[in-house]
């Protein structure tokens, strides 16, 4: 039995490869333009190294995606016709974006666009910190996030001095850490100034819940962008026990609220700054994050 169903399934598979390439074949025998391009494609991946898996994966969702060349000679619908409509069968393979104009748009010589181009966290900060005041200017800038209906569903709380010590002593408390007494969790110590994010979402009908976390995101990269620019070292940590009971409890969490993390702010040091002027650290290609339908 198992001989015979072993035999089944290796004609089965011989059946179906001759149905597939039967798939690439016009009614007259020649090669569909979608399979030449898929072929095209996959020898050109095959030569560039990009072999295996990906460049398999690459050569099926172009066969996907392509219109065959005989579904190009049915006629369209009257309905079609008459409303202009289409339908996922008549877009054309999909082809990416087109880089063949040049960019209008430079990076070094905008002073924003370079600060985003170069921004850094900085792990281990200065003691000097910007006072309450400039604080206030930061998040001015930080309130333009994108924001729909202009919920705001975000703030921040300041952590200074002895309020660190507590912030150490919530996250030993939901670790069930216990301490030798004058001993402190000297993580959050770090920095002489944290941020707490907080999300604090709002119901409403036409801004679900995930959105305004999102909105939340943008604000703490914003600060992190615009302390930055202003001159300032910033980290942004979290951790597994970030909404652990005690740890919202310190920060007088509501129940529909999520803390985000703490930004560990200060100066820069020097030694980062000069690592910084001579650092050749690329950015990541964009051509992975970008990219059409």
């Amino acid at each position: 039995m198992g001989e015979l169903m072993g035999g089944d399934k290796k004609d089965k598979k011989h059946k179906d490869k001759k149905h597939k390439s039967k798939k690439c074949r016009k009614a007259g025998g020649k090669e569909d333009d979608a399979c030449q391009v898929t072929k095209d494609r996959v020898r050109a991946h095959f030569l560039d190294g990009n072999t295996g898996p990906w460049a398999k994966n690459l050569a099926a969702e172009d066969m996907k995606n392509a219109r065959p060349a005989a579904d190009s000679a049915k006629p369209q619908s009257a309905e079609a016709a008459a409303g202009n409509e289409f339908t996922a069968s008549d877009e054309p393979p999909r082809r990416g974006p087109d880089y063949s104009v040049s960019a209008s748009i430079d990076i070094v010589a905008d002073p924003v666009l370079y600060a985003m181009s170069t921004r850094r966290s900085i792990s281990k900060v200065e003691p000097e910190t910007p006072n309450d005041s400039d604080l206030l200017e930061i998040i001015r800038a930080v309130s333009s996030v994108a924001d729909h209906k202009g919920l705001r569903p975000w703030r921040f709380l300041i952590l200074r001095g002895d309020d660190r010590i507590r912030l150490g002593a919530a996250l030993d408390e939901a670790a069930g850490v216990v301490r030798k007494p004058g001993e402190t969790n000297t993580k959050p110590l770090r920095a002489e100034l944290l941020l707490a994010l907080v999300a604090s979402p709002t119901k409403h009908d036409k801004v679900p819940e995930w959105e305004q976390h999102a909105t939340a995101a943008g604000a703490g990269h914003l600060l992190e962008l615009a302390l930055w620019q202003a001159g300032w070292g910033v980290m942004w940590r979290s951790g597994t026990l970030t909404n652990a009971q005690p740890v919202r409890d310190l920060h007088r969490l509501e129940e529909n609220e999520l803390l985000m993390g703490w930004f560990y702010i200060g100066a820069v040091p020097d030694r980062y700054r000069q690592r910084l002027a001579t650092s050749t650290r690329p950015l990541p290609k964009p051509e992975q994050f970008l990219d059409t339908l």
